[in-house]
C-alpha cells in the first residue's frame, strides 16, 4: 500500500485520506465526480471528473474476517443510486474456514485438515455444508494432520498470520485439534457486484467504471468462488483496464468540448419519520438475516422472502429515521449500514430469481441445476428492485473463459 501510494503521489493524484465518498455526482450524459465527507474535519467534499472508478470492494457485513470488516457495499449503493446494474449477487454467500478464535480466513491450508465433532467422532467428507450443519448442531474441530514437515514449514513461511493466534493461545494446529469457524465473505470471495458491459470494465451508466471486488466477477468464475487466486489477478486486470478506459473515456469528453452541465446527487434526500436511528440494533438485525447457515447457506424461497420482508423494514428504518447527530462518523455508519441492507435485498432478490442449486448458490427447495437458468441475473434499482436475465450465459464454473 506505501508502495502504491507513492506511486500515484508521484504521478501527481492527489489523495483524500479518511474522506468517505458517499454519492456519484450524475446529469443526463452519465456520472462526473462525485462527493463525500471528511471525518477529521466534518466537512464536505466535492469533485468533479469526467470518468470515476468504483474499486471500494465487496461486502461481508461486519462479520469480522480479516481484511472485510471495512468493505460494507458502499460502491454497490452508489453505483446502483446512480443508475448502475448489478449482477451475480445470488452468488455472494461465501464462507471463509477460520479457528473459532481467529479472524483468518485461509480455507487453502485447511486442504491438509481432518475435522471431528466435540466428542472426536470423525466428520467424513467435510465440505462447508456439511461443516455448517454439523456448527449448527455443536462445536467442530480441526487438526492439520495431513500436512507433512516441508508443507508445515511452507505454511508458516507463507502465511504467518494465519499462525499468530494459535502461537499466542499455545496450540500447534498440526498435532493439536481447535474450534473452527465459518465466517461470512459475502461478495468478497463471492461472485457478485456492478455489471460490466464491455471488456472495458465499463458499467452500464455513461462515465462510471469498476473494478476488483466492487465489478461481478462471474465472466471468470462462473458461480463459483474466485478465492484468494482468481480474485487477485482480476483485482490487478481489471484495475489497470478500467484505469486505461477512464483515463480514455475522459479524454474523448475533452476532446469533444462536452462542458459539465448542472450536476446533482444520484440520491435525493428522504423524508424522515422522526424516529431515532439505533445503528447498532439494526447492524444485529441486519446480520441476523445474512450470517446464520439456515438462511443464507441453506436456502429455500420460503426463507429468502421472509428474509427479503424483514430487511425491507429495515431499510425504511434507516431511510426514514431522523439523524440530529450530524458527527461525520455517524453519518458514515448510517450510509454503511444502508448499503449493507441493500446487499443482502440485492442478494435475496438474484436468490429468488433463480429457482435452481448452481455453484455456491444452493436451494434446498430446488436442489438440481436447471440448464433453462443458465442466463446471468441482472438487478437493478434500490427502493425497487427489478430483476432481469442477461442475454450472456454464464459460463462454466471455476473456470476461466
Amino acid at each position: 500500500m506505501r508502495l502504491m501510494r507513492q506511486v500515484v503521489q508521484t504521478a501527481g493524484v492527489k489523495i483524500l485520506d479518511h474522506a468517505p465518498a458517499l454519492h456519484l455526482l450524475k446529469d443526463e450524459e452519465g456520472v462526473h465526480g462525485a462527493h463525500g465527507i471528511r471525518l477529521q474535519t466534518g466537512e464536505n467534499w466535492t469533485v468533479h471528473a469526467r470518468a470515476v472508478i468504483i474499486a471500494t470492494g465487496g461486502c461481508a457485513f461486519l462479520s469480522k474476517a480479516l481484511g472485510t470488516n471495512v468493505l460494507t457495499g458502499d460502491g454497490y449503493l452508489m453505483a446502483a443510486e446512480a443508475g448502475a446494474e448489478l449482477s451475480g449477487m445470488e452468488f455472494s454467500n461465501e464462507y471463509g474456514l477460520a479457528a473459532a478464535f481467529s479472524t483468518v480466513t485461509k480455507n487453502f491450508f485447511f486442504l491438509w485438515a481432518s475435522y471431528s465433532q466435540e466428542d472426536g467422532t470423525p466428520i467424513e467428507q467435510p465440505d462447508k455444508r456439511t461443516l455448517a450443519r454439523h456448527l449448527m448442531e455443536g462445536p467442530v474441530f480441526a487438526i492439520l494432520d495431513q500436512a507433512d514437515a516441508r508443507q508445515q514449514a511452507a505454511m508458516r513461511a507463507t502465511q504467518p498470520n494465519f499462525f499468530l493466534p494459535f502461537d499466542r493461545l499455545g496450540i500447534n494446529p498440526f498435532k493439536q485439534r481447535f474450534p473452527i469457524a465459518l465466517r461470512l465473505e459475502g461478495t468478497v470471495r463471492g461472485n457478485g457486484g456492478i455489471n460490466l458491459v464491455n471488456d472495458r470494465c465499463a458499467a452500464s451508466v455513461p462515465g462510471l467504471f469498476a473494478a476488483g471486488d466492487a465489478a461481478t466477477r462471474e465472466l471468470v468464475t462462473g458461480g463459483t468462488t474466485g478465492g484468494g487466486n482468481i480474485n487477485a489477478s482480476w483485482a490487478m486486470t481489471s484495475g489497470r483496464v478500467a484505469g486505461r478506459a477512464a483515463a480514455a473515456h475522459a479524454a474523448f469528453l475533452k476532446q469533444a468540448g462536452r462542458q459539465q452541465k448542472q450536476l446533482a446527487d444520484a440520491v435525493q434526500a428522504a423524508p424522515v419519520n422522526g424516529k431515532p436511528l439505533d445503528i447498532e440494533a439494526v447492524t444485529r438485525a441486519l446480520q441476523d438475516e445474512v450470517m446464520p447457515f439456515e438462511k443464507n447457506l441453506f436456502r429455500t424461497g420460503t426463507k429468502l422472502q421472509q428474509s427479503l420482508d424483514k430487511l425491507d423494514t429495515l431499510r425504511d428504518q434507516v431511510m426514514y429515521a431522523a439523524t440530529p447527530d450530524r458527527e461525520p462518523r455517524t453519518l458514515l455508519r448510517k450510509h454503511e449500514l444502508l448499503a449493507m441492507i441493500s446487499t443482502a435485498r440485492w442478494m435475496y432478490t438474484s436468490a429468488l430469481g433463480r429457482p435452481e442449486s448452481r455453484g455456491m448458490h444452493q436451494r434446498d427447495d430446488f436442489p438440481d441445476e436447471n440448464e433453462k437458468m443458465s442466463s446471468r441475473l441482472i438487478v437493478t434499482g434500490v427502493e425497487n428492485i427489478q430483476l432481469h436475465p442477461s442475454e450472456l450465459i454464464l459460463p462454466t464454473g471455476g473456470v476461466l473463459t
